[in-house]
């Protein structure tokens, strides 16, 4: 029996695996303040590390945790603009431990701090 196969940009994926990277994708954005294990996140969605990490970059051409990152950013960037909380609130919401390391991703990441957004 043939399977039918999904192309990306550099490879050759069963739908399976295409599924499972899309689930990882909507894992990732269900709940952006967990701690990332790849390991387990690709046990979770049904496959290994590598063809998830591999599979996500031809699927979506970025990295699963610069995407995480970008999701985190974004989500940040709103809460901040547009919201009273505190920003160690925003930033445990954001799936950041601390909130030097949170203001120090979102200056690197928006070039300025988050505090001078308010």
């Amino acid at each position: 029996m043939k399977t039918a196969l999904a192309h990306s940009a550099s490879g050759i994926y069963p739908p399976t695996v295409i599924k499972a990277i899309r689930n990882a994708q909507d894992l990732m954005n269900a709940d952006l303040k967990t701690h990332l294990v790849l390991r387990n996140l690709a046990r979770r969605v049904g496959t290994n590390e590598f063809t998830l990490k591999k599979g996500f970059k031809e699927v979506f051409n970025t990295t699963v945790y610069q995407y995480l990152l970008k999701q985190r950013m974004n989500k940040a960037f709103i809460l901040v603009t547009s919201s009273n909380l505190k920003l160690k609130e925003i930033a445990a919401q954001c799936g950041f431990e601390t909130l030097s390391g949170f203001s120090t991703s979102f200056t690197k990441y928006y070039g300025i701090r988050p505090g001078g957004l308010r």
